[in-house]
């Protein structure tokens, strides 16, 4: 018989290895998903994934049944990304790395004349593309609520308590955010075309 989520974190209070192994299976695509949004680097989003379901084991007994433990999840992931993204700034970037704003308008410059043309049909990729361009681009806090409300569908609320911080600074993060990516792609979308909640990754 298939264990609950409760159940679950109950026996892996008591130390049970298996039931740690089936909440790795259930969240790992989730884990990796929210990890690699944010490191932008695929070995990056691999040690966060690591690190925290090793998290998850250490720190299982001072979780908390307030929250659920997906958010709790969250919050170690979101964490975990963030400062390794700030420990590694200065690191040789990869080829999923941000890209300055010269470099995205120069990118969307060259297929402008696809991108505006009404007789032409703008690929669902293409956009995608320049938007996880302008995306990659927010520094990383902004980055991150922008990828936990947009792309995760979470709430300010919910975002607050993964980020430890007040929901009017997840609005004002998010709005600066809204700006800076509407300023980066406004002169070569159509604004009917451009949409954050578009299928990311």
């Amino acid at each position: 018989m298939e264990r609950t989520e409760a159940l679950l974190i109950e026996d892996l209070r008591e130390g049970d290895m298996t039931a740690l192994a089936i909440l790795v299976e259930k969240y790992k695509r989730l884990v990796y998903r929210i990890a690699i949004q944010i490191t932008r680097n695929h070995e990056d989003a691999n040690d966060v994934m690591q690190d925290a379901f090793l998290k998850v084991y250490e720190s299982i007994h001072s979780f908390r049944k307030e929250a659920t433990f997906e958010t709790w999840l969250y919050r170690i992931v979101v964490n975990h990304a963030m400062n390794l993204v700030k420990r590694r700034k200065r690191r040789r970037e990869s080829p999923l790395s941000a890209t300055s704003d010269t470099e995205i308008r120069s990118d969307l410059r060259r297929d402008a004349d696809l991108v505006n043309n009404p007789h032409l049909e703008v690929e669902k990729k293409e956009l995608q593309k320049w938007v996880t361009q302008a995306v990659d681009s927010l520094p990383v806090k902004h980055r991150t609520v922008v990828i936990l409300h947009e792309f995760e569908g979470l709430t300010h609320s919910e975002i607050a308590s993964i980020l430890n911080c007040s929901e009017g600074t997840v609005r004002s993060r998010l709005h600066y955010a809204r700006k800076k990516l509407r300023d980066l792609l406004k002169p070569y979308v159509d604004s009917a075309e451009f949409s954050l909640k578009m299928s990311h990754y």
